[in-house]
């Protein structure tokens, strides 16, 4: 099954409750497909990043119905991106989720295989053991063991940033 088919109904009803206009949610719905497969981004959920979208088009959408009056002065900084979105932001955010990434890879193979398939894919410890013929305890074990691995490399890339602005 595609995204598509996945999750159109559940996106053109969260966008319909918003905007309470049918025909604007069905647009919109369609245009947040678009949007998602032009994306080049690597992604980790596609619901995820189909929701992200549709909530930008909204944003988009009631900033333009906002009405400014003529005389009404913007100052230059409200003209820049939010800091989440400059250059260096968006850098340091890659390289902190290359240094949570290099750390997951050192991991043993199947807690890693665990983890990605508990945390990343979304599926239930359960499932993680039936896919992987293991007990749940285990898939407990190597879940447990793979985020103190990431709160490890979160700490260090923490007391290695502070260093660096000292």
């Amino acid at each position: 099954m595609s995204a598509f088919e996945r999750y159109y109904t559940e996106l053109f009803r969260f966008l319909s409750g918003k905007l309470r206009d049918k025909h604007l949610a069905e647009e919109m719905t369609q245009e947040t497909f678009s949007r998602a497969l032009a994306s080049q981004e690597q992604i980790s959920s596609h619901r995820g990043l189909l929701y992200h979208i549709a909530r930008n088009l909204l944003v988009d959408r009631y900033r333009l119905q906002k009405q400014y009056e003529p005389s009404q002065d913007i100052a230059a900084d409200e003209l820049l991106a939010p800091g989440h979105e400059q250059p260096d932001s968006l850098l340091e955010n890659q390289r902190y989720m290359d240094h949570i990434v290099a750390a997951i890879e050192t991991l043993p193979p199947r807690c890693r295989e665990a983890f990605i398939r508990h945390r990343i894919e979304g599926q239930s410890q359960s499932e993680v053991a039936a896919s992987m013929g293991i007990s749940t305890n285990m898939v407990e074990k190597h879940i447990i063991r793979a985020m103190l691995a990431c709160r490890a490399s979160r700490d260090s890339w923490r007391a290695e940033q502070s260093t660096r602005k000292s």
